[in-house]
């Protein structure tokens, strides 16, 4: 239970990273309104996590000519762009716990029965520090964080999608009127985002009666932390989705500006060629099956987060 635990910590900081980079190549291409990521109005929230994204958004798009261009055009963003750093940090508060829960595991001693010293003999105990509930607890806190990031993600590439809010073609396609271009991506968001929703609910709760009434109540704390991996997976899965409905945003922009790489923020522009490096602009209908599986492999690997990361100055901030 605690190993699987620490592979999901792991891994759930990776995508926790991706998701920052991921809302901030959309909330560029939307453009949005950068005054929802002052450093003084996160102050204010009192959370250490809400204001680490808000500096990691800062930094990823800064120098924005396109986003510069944008300011001012509405008083505020829809809630899934305008408030990125409350639900990433609130997402990241629980990661934070779920984590300090497992360094007490690894710490504890948690076999039955226990050998303790005492007056210089030793003396059997039997007890129940194999119980897993605090990890039960924990895996069920941090499952509903897992949910929320793919919610989030979800409902960006909707809205880059949609062109009543993101002023974009709609579907962003080439051919409007007979091609359905990205919209079957964004069924496949909302699918595994529900899925997510499902896998939220608690394990811990469940109860059974085993070895002889001796064992009635149990934790399910393996199982409360194998569903994390399947959410995991979805959760990257929509990242990758919404990593292609923004490269695909940026197509469409760029193509209206002269400026190629000054137009973006250092970020978007690196994150956009990056994408267009694995799959090509999406024209005429194609199967995007591999494109998403393309995007997936991509973000699993921890060394181009960690380029991409160092390349924006944002790898230089404080993980909390």
């Amino acid at each position: 239970m605690t190993g699987l635990a620490c592979l999901v910590a792991a891994d759930c900081e990776h995508l926790l990273s991706w998701s920052d980079l991921s809302a901030a190549l959309s909330f560029e291409a939307c453009g949005g309104q950068l005054a929802a990521f002052d450093e003084a109005n996160l102050a204010l929230k009192v959370s250490p996590q809400v204001s680490l994204v808000g500096r990691r958004l800062r930094g990823f798009l800064k120098d924005s000519h396109w986003l510069e261009s944008r300011q001012g055009q509405r008083t505020q963003d829809a809630l899934s762009l305008r408030s990125i750093p409350q639900i990433h940090g609130a997402c990241r508060q629980q990661w934070q716990h779920f984590c300090e829960l497992v360094n007490r595991e690894l710490n504890a001693a948690t076999d039955n029965p226990l050998i303790l010293e005492e007056d210089g003999g030793y003396r059997v105990v039997s007890q129940a520090n194999p119980h897993g509930e605090s990890l039960a607890l924990a895996s069920d806190g941090l499952a509903p964080a897992l949910a929320e990031l793919t919610s989030a993600a979800e409902r960006r590439t909707y809205r880059l999608l949609n062109p009543e809010v993101s002023g974009l073609p709609g579907y962003l396609t080439d051919e409007g009127g007979i091609s359905s271009g990205l919209m079957i991506v964004q069924y496949v968001s909302a699918s595994l985002s529900a899925e997510n929703r499902r896998h939220a609910q608690p394990v811990s709760v469940d109860n059974y009666v085993t070895s002889g009434l001796q064992e009635d109540h149990l934790s399910f704390g393996t199982s409360a932390v194998l569903r994390l991996f399947k959410q995991q997976s979805n959760l990257q899965k929509v990242l990758a989705i919404e990593l292609m409905c923004g490269a695909q945003a940026c197509d469409f922009i760029a193509a209206d500006d002269p400026r190629e790489s000054g137009l973006f923020s250092r970020g978007g522009w690196g994150l956009w060629q990056l994408i267009r490096q694995h799959i090509p602009h999406y024209t005429r209908e194609r199967w995007v099956a591999k494109d998403i599986q393309q995007l997936d492999a991509l973000l699993a690997d921890p060394a181009v987060l960690q380029a991409l990361e160092q390349q924006t100055g944002i790898g230089d901030t404080e993980h909390v």
